[in-house]
């Protein structure tokens, strides 16, 4: 059985990593709806409404990184062996001669993580490979 740790490890330091370029981003985006600048200088000035708007946005996608982080930290490995697949399961899968490992989880999708023994590829219940193995068992095929 290949080591799970090793990928969700490796997905924090990703996710870890977005973090922190989120918080200087939520930073200079407030440091500009603040500033004596973005101050309109005529009722048409829309520069600090639109740089308040930035600074939300960035906050949001801050604050739901940083949920996806603690979740991420609280999971723990489980074992899908003789079960329907589900999120937390590393499903290989073998086509045209070529192995594939996918990781299952709600977050992360589309990273790409380099191991030990290959590239794992994180896909969300929601993408075409989430939906095609989700609930599915060993030796299962999909299309």
């Amino acid at each position: 059985m290949l080591d799970k740790s090793q990928i969700i490890t490796g997905l924090l330091e990703v996710m870890e990593s977005n973090l922190r370029r989120q918080f200087n981003a939520n930073k200079n985006a407030s440091d500009g709806a603040i500033n004596a600048e973005s101050r309109a200088e005529t009722k048409w000035d829309t520069c600090g409404l639109e740089a308040s708007y930035l600074a939300r946005g960035h906050a949001l996608q801050f604050k739901q990184t940083a949920a996806q982080v603690d979740e991420l930290r609280a999971m723990e490995a489980q074992s899908f062996v003789g079960k329907q697949i589900g999120v937390g399961a590393l499903v290989k899968v073998d086509s045209d001669g070529e192995t594939m490992f996918f990781f299952l989880m709600n977050h992360g999708g589309g990273t790409e993580l380099k191991l030990d023994f290959g590239e794992v590829t994180v896909v969300t219940p929601e993408s075409p490979v989430g939906i095609a193995i989700l609930g599915k068992k060993q030796s299962d095929r999909y299309e």
